[in-house]
């Protein structure tokens, strides 16, 4: 289950139904956006692996330094 995923689980209890046909298209939109930013995490990973000559650890320490200015983490 992805983030978004997990939102739209919880909003479904907190959305009055005749006020879910106007707010849910925003939760696809949502999801269309976590997609598209999951495949540019990877194709940076790809990247950054072959800037380092396929040496995978390498690669690997640079992605993740990466991903966590870019994204955080998750404290929970």
């Amino acid at each position: 289950m992805t983030a978004v995923e997990f939102l739209e689980n919880i909003l479904h209890d907190f959305i009055h139904p005749e006020h879910a046909a106007e707010f849910f298209p925003y939760v696809e939109k949502a999801k269309a956006m976590e997609r598209e930013q999951h495949g540019q995490t990877w194709d940076d990973a790809i990247t950054a692996f072959k800037g380092r000559g396929l040496v995978e650890s390498r690669a690997i320490c640079d992605f993740d330094e990466y991903y966590e200015s870019t994204y955080g983490t998750n404290s929970n």
